[in-house]
């Protein structure tokens, strides 16, 4: 590909004039040979009428007749070039500058676009140098020129600041078959890839041959073996994968239960090979039919591939051809409606896209943190990884970053994800361990290209049998932004998934909202509390219940803490409160008591105070956030209406409790 671009450069360049039509000879050095010999005029003459088998005799008899003949050398390197010996070309080019600079000072330019194609990055900075000094330059190669050299000085940086990087087999999963194409799911439990193996065919009789096939594949992690992950060997994946068609390259929601990825089918008629997005669903214990995504996403002519799709499956990153793009291949991102409808694909514009090309695709669960491959931004050479901040539903990105030497190189390096915690990154190669063929690795991230830290939160809504018969919703609340997001609850067991930045969890509250409903809310807590054991880290359980408001029913709070023999809340109590009066608020002919429990540890009448003053403690919040005092009581009942036993720290745990009572409705 670059050797293609390389040509087009030479061939259109102005100072070799009218590409591919005239050439016209340079300005001779000295006097020996100033007229084109005869040899000359007959090699000039057949490259401009594209006769090159002519062209190289007699060019070739020319420096036969003198190997210093600077029109000669000139026109060798034309001819080597529009006959693909570059080698050549830059060699005649070389010793023509270096005996005449002046002859056709571009020259300087392009020997250094040969130097850089044949990795000699310190010779073409040289060369570029020297063009740089000419007064007779080409001005029109400035812009091209000058990238070039911030290139060159791009990688001299990477070369001398290398980056850590100790790529890891995953263990297990890596056979001696190929492993490549593979994808993590957000909450690392199963490890996606496609494995090409040699296999017979069942129903060719016993005289069956190998034959190579690819197989859409998955294994289940067994978590950490000596402080690296590990996984099953993995097996194909049943029906309704590896069918018949060439597929693979999935993305996956954090539910674990929406995927999309890539189907190539070729043609029959013109062997071209066309790729498209596909999608289906887990339910019931089984992934469904697989089903094309939309037209808005899919176009007949373009080929869309490399999926990536955002942890609540409501935007989808992709590679496409499609007309109007920066270059050849661009990214683009496509965002699903409430309605669950795809809009039309934007492209990611040119803080991402170039006029080259940007492919794979990877969105971390954090949403803002997209990694790609390019060859179009400043790099080592051909595709290079690159980590930008995007701003979900904004069109204000970052400047790309690039992730460096050695986890970048010369080669092409395309294909990253990075887990959860944004500690490590896995991708296919066929370099570390060329025997092995493509196997499947992993190293840690250091801290700069890290993305930002985020909570996986797995929750279950408890839907009561004698709940009316509406559809309940879980919404995601920030009580900052005071923007509300539905979560999605799985058909078959009301679980759903949410994934939080980190630095916002603690003002993040997860919300039942239906007519007739209870009040039920979580907050999300990532630190030790004194009434709580451990601190959560990337991952939270939350469990939410759908009950209908009866008068005289109790109803638990169950997430309001306080500290250890104290009426002070927490901050995630104020907020799940400030919830809570903003759920009677809008209920004006509700009214509650509100009771406290303890369990029985310590002296009872101790208890009985403590549970009375978190009672009022509780009330006094509700009230302060605009509710009625008189729709508010309190009571505090100590240890005396335990719920559980208190011989374990369960049971004590399941007493510590607040509750409201509806006393009217």
């Amino acid at each position: 590909m670059r050797k293609l671009f390389l040509l087009l450069i030479v061939l259109t360049s102005t100072t070799l004039s009218a590409q591919l039509g005239e050439v016209v000879l340079g300005k001779y050095c000295g006097d020996d040979h100033a007229s084109p010999s005869r040899q000359i005029q007959k090699g000039l003459q057949a490259l401009n009428k594209g006769d090159y088998p002519n062209a190289g005799v007699y060019i070739g008899a020319a420096l036969r007749q003198n190997e210093a003949d600077q029109h000669a050398l000139y026109l060798r390197g034309e001819w080597a070039m529009r006959t693909g010996k570059f080698p050549i070309a830059e060699g005649s080019w070389k010793r023509l500058t270096k005996r005449c600079p002046g002859y056709k000072p571009d020259l300087l330019f392009f020997i250094a676009t040969l130097a850089i194609e044949a990795g000699r990055p310190e010779e073409a900075e040289r060369y570029l140098e020297q063009w740089f000094q000419r007064d007779d330059r080409e001005l029109g190669y400035e812009k091209e020129a000058e990238k070039m050299l911030s290139e060159l000085n791009l990688k001299e940086h990477f070369l001398a600041s290398p980056v850590p990087f100790d790529p890891k087999p995953a263990r297990n999963v890596n056979t001696r078959w190929d492993e490549y194409l593979a994808a993590l799911t957000p909450d690392g439990s199963s490890l996606y890839f496609t494995r090409r193996s040699k296999k017979k065919n069942k129903y060719d009789g016993p005289g069956a041959q190998l034959r190579s096939v690819e197989e859409f594949s998955s294994a289940v992690s067994t978590g950490e073996h000596q402080g690296m992950p590990a996984f099953e060997e993995g097996a194909a994946l049943e029906a309704p994968f590896n069918a018949q068609y060439n597929e693979g390259g999935p993305s996956i929601t954090a539910d674990n239960r929406f995927m999309v990825f890539t189907i190539c089918e070729r043609n029959p008629k013109t062997g071209a090979q066309n790729c498209d997005l596909y999608y289906t669903t887990f339910e019931y214990g089984v992934w469904n039919g697989i089903r094309p995504m939309p037209e808005t996403i899919n176009r007949p002519g373009s080929w869309e591939s490399q999926p990536s799709i955002s942890p609540n499956g409501n935007i989808l990153y992709f590679t496409s051809d499609r007309e109007g793009g920066y270059g050849g291949l661009d990214l683009y991102r496509s965002t699903r409606d409430a309605n669950g409808n795809w809009g039309v694909p934007e492209n990611l514009g040119a803080a991402v896209n170039t006029k080259k090309n940007e492919k794979s695709p990877f969105i971390h669960p954090d949403s803002e943190s997209l990694y790609f491959a390019s060859d179009g931004h400043p790099g080592m050479g051909g595709y290079d990884l690159f980590k930008i901040q995007v701003a979900q539903g904004s069109a204000q990105w970052g400047k790309p970053i690039n992730l460096g030497y050695p986890i970048n190189t010369e080669s092409d390096e395309i294909g990253l994800m990075v887990t959860l915690d944004g500690q490590k990154a896995y991708f296919a190669s066929n370099k570390i361990n060329q025997s092995n063929g493509w196997d499947i690795y992993f190293f840690d991230l250091y801290e700069a290209i890290q993305p930002e830290e985020v909570v996986l939160v797995k929750g279950q809504l408890k839907i009561d049998q004698f709940a009316s018969d509406e559809d309940p919703k879980v919404l995601l609340k920030n009580s900052v932004t005071g923007e509300s997001q539905q979560l999605q609850l799985s058909r078959d067991d009301n679980s759903f998934v949410a994934v939080v930045k980190k630095e916002e969890a603690e003002q993040v509250l997860l919300q039942v909202e239906a007519k007739k409903a209870a009040f039920s809310a979580a907050p999300l807590r990532l630190s030790p509390n004194l009434d709580v054991e451990g601190a959560l880290q990337n991952e939270l359980t939350i469990e939410l219940e759908h009950k209908d408001l009866e008068s005289g029913e109790a109803y638990p709070i169950p997430h309001i803490l306080f500290e250890t023999a104290s009426d002070r809340l927490d901050v995630q109590s104020e907020l799940l409160i400030a919830s809570f009066a903003e759920y009677l608020l809008v209920a004006p002919s509700l009214r509650v008591q509100i009771q406290g429990h303890t369990d029985n540890v310590g002296d009872a009448n101790a208890n009985l105070d403590l549970s009375q003053r978190r009672a009022k403690r509780v009330a006094e919040t509700i009230i302060k956030r605009g509710v009625s005092s008189s729709r508010i009581t309190h009571r505090g009942y100590g240890e005396s209406r335990p719920v559980a036993g208190n011989d374990t720290e369960a049971g004590r745990a399941q007493n510590r409790r607040t509750v409201f009572v509806v006393t009217a409705l």
